[in-house]
């Protein structure tokens, strides 16, 4: 055994189906990378597995052997989209792939690798950004076909492409970069207005969906009780699905999640669905290894249930996460002050506030009338 692959070997051999992992062993291309690692062929690194066509098989290869120690833990899905961007980039023409590369290295890629350990990214953050790349490109390839580029680049010339193309924050981002590394003139891209409504869901429809996902058991356990988590307590997808066990207080009378600072005890209805997910899932084994305590455990090893998911399941109910969250907060800081609106759903307190405000509610004034409250009582 090669000792690199040996605590690989001592994961596997943890896995509650035998069977399914000697049948995982024998897949391409798994079984031609192990082996060849295991003679010494390829190294036992990251950078072998980058070489392989990539796919849901062999990020799963990845993440098993992160799981087992034998490699060290990076952000997969950053990884994934430096190996997307990159053979994006190859096949763009040499000038193009110069400022697009660029472009990438030094704004997309620094930013990315600055968050925190424990933050990576998500699938939708690894989307835009790779679709980023390829609204700078068609900029880029529009300005060949028009003979113009870059260093003599005109307002009226961007002005005249965005007449003709959606504007978005992408190009305005890439000319700003440009400008600030002298590789273009200052430029001007207005940005779109917002179209956003104060609350574009009335709250007897939001009941009607929680109704919905109460009693629908056609729809998976885990996506109906995220779904209540955003539909009550305007607690987004990504947010919900990092929740661990330890998240969760479950005591005679009542169920508690931490979803901010101040711990929610459940409605008795989605409290009960809560509890039955808790005890159906707690002595629920891995497929290897040891359980990392997520709250909604996912097919990858180690990780949490994945937000497309979740998305897939409540779209089929006509729910947008995007559009609940903002209809929800919106009639939570009409009932209660945006500091506690703040606390219990884990928003900040600006978020809060102009939610407050662009609905036209009447808590900004409660600090104040708390403390005529308190002078009367003083007076009394």
């Amino acid at each position: 055994m090669h000792s690199a692959l040996a605590p690989l070997r001592d994961h596997l051999l943890s896995a509650r189906d035998p069977r399914s992992a000697v049948r995982w062993l024998r897949r391409e291309p798994i079984d031609r990378t192990l082996r060849a690692m295991a003679h010494g062929e390829k190294p036992i690194s990251h950078e072998a597995i980058n070489e392989l066509p990539q796919s849901t098989r062999v990020r799963y290869f990845r993440r098993m052997l992160i799981a087992a120690g034998t490699l060290p833990a990076i952000d997969v899905r950053l990884n994934d989209l430096e190996i997307r961007s990159r053979a994006f980039i190859d096949t763009l023409p040499a000038e193009q792939a110069i400022i697009v590369t660029r472009f990438f290295n030094w704004e997309t890629l620094r930013k990315l690798r600055r968050r925190s350990p424990g933050r990576p990214i998500s699938v939708g953050m690894a989307n835009v950004h790779s679709s980023e790349l390829h609204k700078i490109a068609a900029f880029l390839a529009w300005l060949d076909d028009h003979d113009l580029d870059l260093p003599t680049l005109e307002q009226v010339t961007v002005d005249r492409y965005l007449a003709h193309h959606d504007p978005n924050r992408t190009i305005g981002r890439f000319l700003n970069w440009a400008a600030r590394h002298r590789i273009t003139t200052r430029i001007d891209v207005p940005r779109s207005p917002s179209t956003a409504s104060p609350v574009t869901i009335d709250e007897e429809a939001l009941w009607e969906k929680v109704d919905i996902l109460l009693h629908d058991k056609s729809t998976p356990m885990s996506s109906r009780i995220i779904g209540l988590f955003l539909l009550v307590f305007a607690q987004p997808i990504r947010d919900s699905v990092r929740l661990r066990r330890e998240d969760v207080q479950v005591t005679e009378g009542y169920v508690k999640v931490q979803f901010g600072t101040t711990p929610v005890i459940l409605p008795p209805p989605i409290a009960d669905l809560l509890t039955e997910h808790l005890d159906m899932t707690r002595d629920q084994r891995p497929y290897v290894g040891v359980s990392p305590g997520w709250l909604f455990e996912g097919v990858m090893p180690e990780q949490h249930l994945s937000e497309a998911s979740i998305r897939f399941n409540l779209n089929k109910h006509g729910l947008h996460a995007r559009i609940i969250k903002r209809a929800r907060l919106d009639h939570l800081v009409q009932v209660l002050p945006a500091s506690i609106v703040a606390d219990i759903t884990g928003v900040t307190v600006n978020t809060a506030i102009r939610h407050s405000a662009n609905t036209g509610a009447g808590w900004g004034a409660y600090p104040e009338l708390r403390r005529h409250e308190s002078a009367l009582d003083a007076n009394e």
